[in-house]
């Protein structure tokens, strides 16, 4: 009901100010209205997506070139990847013992089966341990399976039990 006598009241003042004008004046405020409505609706809405079309066509070779890129990489990684894991040499207990003994680690227990190397350890430092697991992941490419940290008292010494597993080009 209010909107009615709103919509009722702007179309008797529109109606009288469009009367008070000459043709002239109606065909100029005519025009006038037509240029601002189609130019709002090419800035808002046929502008932005000509704009974006355009971008985008410029983008697409470029986008394809580095797809073709990271195939060909993706390609040269898997080809090398499976050199690398071929030429791994099997974990061996003494392997594992010596180079625990390196880095000042007394493994409690140590245990090496096919490619599963188990250790634990107490009282170590945590620095040491995290050296020797990079180490091992590099040189003989061990991945941790589950690893157990518990802190003790003393600053940066902690207790560990980890299971590790060799990545080989059979696995």
């Amino acid at each position: 009901m209010i909107f009615s006598s709103l919509s009722d009241s702007f179309n008797e003042s529109f109606s009288a100010f469009w009367t008070k004008r000459d043709a002239r004046e109606r065909r100029l405020l005519s025009i006038g209205s037509v240029v601002v409505v189609c130019s709002l609706i090419y800035f808002v809405g046929i502008d932005p997506a000509i704009t974006s079309k355009n971008k985008l066509q410029k983008e697409i070779p470029l986008l394809r070139q580095q797809a073709a890129e990271m195939a060909g990489l993706s390609g040269q990684y898997n080809q090398i990847a499976g050199l690398i894991a071929e030429n791994v040499d099997p974990i061996s207990r003494e392997f594992v013992d010596s180079s625990l003994q390196r880095r000042n680690i007394k493994a409690q227990t140590l245990s090496v089966s096919d490619s599963v190397v188990r250790v634990q350890a107490n009282a170590v430092s945590y620095a040491n341990v995290m050296e020797w697991i990079l180490e091992m992941q590099k040189v003989a490419r061990l991945s941790v399976d589950e690893a157990k940290v518990s802190a003790l008292p003393e600053p940066g010494q902690v207790n560990i039990v980890l299971t590790m597993r060799q990545q080989r080009g059979n696995n």
